[in-house]
């Protein structure tokens, strides 16, 4: 009989709301069998794949009952308390860092129960004596880190290639950048807001030009727009590399989430291609938002630029709560100062020898600001 702290393990069984999390049955390889035949389960799970029946069996009636018999974790079927339906798994494992993991079927998904299981057995190892509970997932796992934030999990930070898991029979051993999360016995109650509210599907747009989150995929047109004239009109004066492009595109999601920086594609609406890159940060004070944007060669004299700073600031004002938006060129720069003002957005001021050029010498700022009309200033 496996026991952690002097607590068995065996039969205990935890009740949500909607939810209960209870042992793995004999009876419940067949559901695990069915969920784990869809390949988008695999994504960001080191299983085998395809996954058999005997997989499924050899996970509900050996590594499943194993953490709980051991002591080293529990590991728990997540079902509906209305249904009895096997809708995902969650696994406290217990250790020096404990950590939960889990995984929601697809039939299952958009209902909260991942976050709701997560809760469930962060509460039980405070309960249990435990100060801390992580929680780790890809950078692209979007969905999983919502879930963490949902459950009351702060983000930590990101263990660059780390080991993700597998490396065990035919499961090759995946790593990769893994977000951390974690939730300590004495934090608030309550989920964690993200940084920046979801954008409206399908995104913001005006019949031309459309605004949606960056993808890990749009890495390769997003390296596009790193050309001789973004390069000289850039606050750096250096084009970023191709694996600094992809890092950034791998990461907008989370970092829309929890970081100081929502990363929008602009889309041509006729053509479906990426249109250019729009930045809001998080720039010092509170309500303060910082622009950047660059346009793909492809798409440059179009005044893309105006429309999507006509798109970004009403949503930055009347959603995401922004009170003033900041953004600068250098002085040189006469398309962007033409974009700035063309949407709208007001001169306030120059900034001398501060932004660097491709030869390490300084350019002249000029700033534009954009305030809130529901706001003002005094």
């Amino acid at each position: 009989m496996g026991t952690f702290r002097g607590i068995e393990l065996d039969d205990i069984v935890l009740d949500t709301e909607r939810l209960q999390l209870r042992p793995w049955r004999d009876a419940d390889v067949l559901r695990v069998a069915e969920v784990m035949a869809e390949a988008r389960m695999h994504e960001f799970l080191a299983l085998p794949y395809p996954y058999t029946l005997e997989d499924a069996r050899q996970f509900v009636l050996g590594r499943a009952v194993q953490a709980r018999t051991e002591g080293s974790g529990l590991s728990c079927a997540v079902t509906e308390r209305a249904t009895g339906r096997v809708v995902g798994s969650a696994l406290l494992r217990l250790g020096e860092d404990p950590e939960v993991g889990y995984w929601t079927a697809l039939d299952a998904r958009g209902h909260g129960y991942a976050s709701e299981a997560t809760d469930a057995l962060a509460r039980w190892a405070f309960a249990a004596g435990l100060p801390r509970v992580s929680l780790h997932c890809d950078v692209r796992n979007v969905p999983s880190a919502r879930v963490a934030l949902a459950a009351g999990f702060r983000f930590e930070g990101v263990a660059r290639d780390a080991f993700a898991g597998g490396g065990y029979g035919v499961v090759r051993e995946r790593r990769g950048d893994l977000a951390r999360f974690a939730r300590l016995a004495g934090d608030p109650p309550g989920p964690i807001a993200p940084a920046f509210p979801a954008l409206p599907e399908p995104g913001l747009g005006d019949g031309v030009l459309a605004l949606r989150p960056v993808r890990p995929g749009d890495a390769v047109a997003i390296g596009e727009t790193e050309d001789e004239l973004t390069t000289q009109w850039s606050f750096t004066g250096e084009a970023k590399s191709p694996a600094d492009v992809a890092a950034a595109a791998d990461r907008a999601g989370l970092d829309w989430l929890v970081g100081a920086m929502a990363f929008l594609a602009m889309v041509d609406v006729e053509t479906g291609r990426l249109a250019g890159t729009l930045q809001l940060r998080k720039a010092g004070p509170p309500q303060l938002g910082g622009v950047g944007y660059v346009v793909h060669p492809g798409f440059r004299g179009r005044g893309y630029t105006t429309r999507a700073l006509r798109l970004l600031a009403s949503w930055a004002f009347e959603v995401a709560g922004f009170a003033r938006l900041e953004l600068g060129a250098k002085v040189a720069n006469a398309a962007s100062v033409r974009a700035a003002a063309a949407a709208g957005w007001e001169p306030d001021g120059v900034r001398r020898a501060r932004l660097r050029n491709p030869d390490g010498t300084f350019s002249d700022e000029q700033r534009f600001a954009l305030i809130n009309p529901l706001i003002g200033g005094r």
